[in-house]
């Protein structure tokens, strides 16, 4: 069986683009009567966007448009108690010169270790290494 890498992957090269949602624990969450069918679903949205462009999440302070994978510098995974966090750095468009940091939504459908792995081999792919 492919892992979660190959199958993002994949998908990636198949549609060209990957949408990833919140995971089923983050649905309970944020709506527990959806959750358990009592009341209608929203339609889930993606919260990060891979694509051959570069990178886009749905938190505040990333650029709306996403982020071209020219302009990610680097990916850190933080361990805060149990839980992981993908830390993207990123060239401030409107500074070059500049970086700055924002966090990728927790408690989505991929891994959050195997989602950043994923991200840096793609920049690998592109020429961009960190």
């Amino acid at each position: 069986m492919p892992n979660s890498i190959d199958l993002l992957t994949d998908e990636l090269a198949r549609t060209g683009q990957v949408e990833i949602p919140f995971g089923r624990t983050k649905q309970f969450l944020r709506n527990p009567a959806a959750f358990f069918g009592l009341r209608r679903a929203a339609v889930q949205s993606p919260q990060v966007i891979v694509n051959d462009y570069g990178l886009w999440a749905n938190v505040e302070g990333f650029p709306s448009g996403g982020v071209p994978w020219d302009q990610i510098l680097e990916l850190h995974i933080r361990k805060v108690n149990f839980s992981s966090y993908v830390d993207v750095s990123i060239r401030d468009s409107d500074a070059p010169h500049r970086r700055r940091t924002v966090r990728l939504p927790h408690m989505l459908t991929v891994d959050p270790e195997d989602l950043a792995k994923w991200v840096v081999i793609e920049l690998m792919d592109r020429g961009d290494p960190i």
